[in-house]
């Protein structure tokens, strides 16, 4: 007899727990840089910077083999594993005192990001459809955005104890980890009847545009978590506390995005809500290349926030409309992959350009033009997508 799984409201929960850890879990340790620099001073800033890029890195090796997995073994015990990975890995940090140890379980800790990523994501797209299914991803969002206020928050006030306590964060996964052996379980899916159904086909075409939006959205987020501590740090006089405070009010500000998405996108066409988080992250980083003061720095966060809250949603509903069900693993996988190299290139990206433009104002300025550039050919494909539904309407 045929069983079939209805997600309850605490599978919901759950997977929302589980997919506040994905965004920021590399970067929970950001505001405690500076005291990790003064502690492993014979290092260059570089390499310190390692500890938040790394596990993007490793996200775009392994994204797509977890993917993959994810079809093969199916989605909850790649979750599951996931946060074990995530928990042990993340707090490593806060007892190995070597700085290349602490590098490798940086690397260690990506694999695990690559699993809650690709896994939550694909459990939502299979457990929800149609406007439901546009709804949950704003949660998701939102989901990633508390993540973001959560983690660099309690990082920031944990950094002032010493840089090791932040890392502790990480052990929150044991707790989700409970709430999903009990709450998700795996979705019925069509029996497998050959091996050739196994490899069913993604058309590249159509989603390799939406893997590079989020690649460049990522680039320019991205700058947020590594370098805005010390932009933070330039402007004026600020307790880690408040550093992770700042870098909070970005995932409130997902948050509230990922909220209201839902409504967002029944009045709006795909290609226009592009446009609009483009436009918002760069007048943000604009804005911080001329802000003077913790203030204006705040401001500019916000506008950052809001554009990035509503540009994970969109992209993860436009690959769930142009990916086969049962591909949606490889699909999610590769959007996982897309997304941590574009947070691991803005770190690489970072070095030659903060020698060309000499300052992190400039760095944010230089950012910021660049989102707009791409905010403006989206302006394009909005008005072309706006001009295909007229004539259909016709």
């Amino acid at each position: 007899m045929k069983n079939t799984f209805v997600p309850t409201k605490w599978t919901l929960v759950f997977l929302l727990f589980a997919a506040m850890l994905t965004l920021m879990g590399g970067a929970a340790v950001a505001p405690a840089l500076p005291l990790i620099s003064e502690v492993f001073s014979d290092a260059p800033e570089f390499l310190i910077s390692m500890i938040i890029t790394l596990p993007s890195l490793a996200v775009a090796c392994t994204g797509y083999v977890i993917g993959v997995a994810c079809d093969k073994f199916g989605r909850r015990p790649v979750l599951l594993a996931s946060l074990a990975i995530f928990a042990v890995a993340g707090s490593a940090g806060f007892y190995l005192d070597s700085l290349w140890a602490i590098l490798l379980s940086r690397v260690i800790l990506g694999v695990g990001i690559a699993g809650l990523t690709t896994a939550t994501t694909a459990l939502i797209t299979e457990y929800y459809t149609g406007a439901s299914r546009v709804k949950v991803l704003g949660y998701q969002s939102a989901a990633m955005g508390f993540g973001i206020l959560l983690l660099e928050t309690c990082g920031g006030t944990l950094a002032e104890i010493s840089w090791r306590e932040p890392f502790l964060i990480y052990l929150v996964a044991f707790v989700i980890m409970i709430g999903v052996i009990f709450a998700v379980k795996e979705p019925e899916r069509e029996p497998r009847r050959s091996l050739r159904d196994n490899s069913v086909k993604l058309n590249m075409k159509a989603l390799l545009p939406i893997y590079i939006s989020i690649f460049i959205g990522m680039v320019i987020a991205f700058l947020m978590p590594t370098k805005l501590p010390y932009l933070i740090a330039q402007v004026g006089s600020v307790s880690l506390t408040g550093t992770g405070l700042l870098l909070g009010l970005m995932g409130c500000c997902s948050a509230l995005a990922g909220i209201f998405y839902g409504r967002i996108a029944a009045r709006m066409l795909r290609m226009q809500v592009m446009f609009l988080c483009f436009l918002a992250v760069g007048i943000g980083c604009c804005m911080l290349g001329f802000a003077t003061s913790v203030a204006a720095i705040a401001l500019a966060v916000v506008f950052t926030g809001f554009g990035q809250g509503a540009l994970i949603p969109t992209i993860v509903n436009w690959i769930s409309d142009e990916a086969p069900v049962r591909a949606m693993g490889k699909a999610t996988g590769i959007f996982s992959m897309a997304l941590n190299l574009g947070q691991f290139a803005s770190s690489l990206a970072v070095i030659p350009i903060l020698v060309m433009v000499g300052s992190y104002s400039n760095l944010f300025l230089a950012a910021g033009v660049f989102g707009m550039l791409v905010a403006c050919a989206y302006a394009v494909a909005w008005r072309r997508e706006r001009r295909a539904v007229t004539q259909v309407a016709r």
